[in-house]
C-alpha cells in the first residue's frame, strides 16, 4: 500500500518543504548592532515567546511580543521602542509595548493590572498549559539560592562555540535533535539523565 502523499510532512514528522531561510543583517544605522532575526525567543518559565531588546543602558529587556492599547496598560508599565532600544514610556501613541514579566502566568504581577491584561495572561497560562501537556516544554523554576559569586547568564561552550546562556547553567536547553528533528525540549541538567560536567571560568580564559 502507498502512503498517502497528501500530507505536508514526511513519515517521519519531518517538512516535505524546507521553510525559506531569512538573512540575519544588522542595519548600518542601527545603534543597538543587533541582528534583526535575532531578538525572539521563549520565556523559561512559562515558554511563551518574548521579544529581547536592549535598553538605553545596554540592559536587555523581555517584552510582551504583541503592541497593546495604552489605555489598558499601567502607565509605568509603557515602553516603546525607537531604532532597536526599548524606553521605559510612551510615545504619545494609543499602543505601546509591556515587559513580558507584567504578563507572565508564571510570576506575581509586578503592579495592579486590568481586566484586559487579566485575560492577556489567562490566555498565555492556556498556550503554558498546552505547550506542557504536548510535552513541547519544560518549565524551569526561578532559582531559589545562587551560588556565591556565580553568574546570571554564564558563557557556555556547546559543540565548539562560545554561548551567552539565556539563564543560569540549571536553566540551559539541551541542543539534541530529537528523532523528528526538532530541539529536545529538557534541561541539560536534567535531573534523571547522567550529571555532566561542568565548570565555571573567567571569561578571559574560554576566549583566550
Amino acid at each position: 500500500m502507498r502512503p498517502n502523499s497528501t500530507s505536508g510532512c514526511h513519515w517521519d514528522g519531518s517538512p516535505r518543504t524546507a521553510p525559506a531561510r531569512r538573512p540575519l543583517r544588522v542595519a548600518a544605522t542601527s545603534p543597538s548592532r543587533l541582528l534583526r532575526a535575532g531578538q525572539c525567543g521563549r520565556c523559561p518559565r512559562c515558554g511563551n515567546r518574548i521579544d529581547l531588546y536592549p535598553r538605553a543602558d545596554g540592559r536587555p529587556i523581555a517584552l510582551h511580543p504583541a503592541e497593546l492599547a495604552t489605555a489598558h496598560v499601567p502607565a509605568s508599565c509603557h515602553w516603546h521602542l525607537s531604532s532597536g532600544i526599548a524606553h521605559p514610556h510612551g510615545d504619545g501613541s494609543a499602543w505601546c509595548r509591556i515587559p513580558h514579566a507584567v504578563l507572565c502566568p508564571q510570576r506575581t504581577p509586578v503592579c495592579r493590572i486590568s481586566p484586559s491584561l487579566t485575560s492577556v495572561r489567562r490566555q498565555l497560562a492556556v498556550r503554558t498549559r498546552r505547550l506542557i501537556d504536548t510535552g513541547a516544554f519544560i518549565p524551569t523554576a526561578a532559582p531559589t539560592s545562587a551560588a556565591p559569586g556565580g553568574p546570571d547568564r554564564p558563557l557556555v561552550r556547546m559543540l565548539l562555540g562560545h554561548y551567552l546562556a539565556d539563564g543560569p547553567v540549571e536553566a540551559i536547553r539541551c541542543v539534541a535533535q530529537t528523532s523528528h528533528r526538532t530541539r529536545c525540549p529538557r534541561p541539560v541538567l536534567a535531573p534523571d539523565a547522567p550529571p555532566g560536567s561542568w565548570r565555571l571560568l573567567p571569561i578571559g580564559h574560554l576566549l583566550g
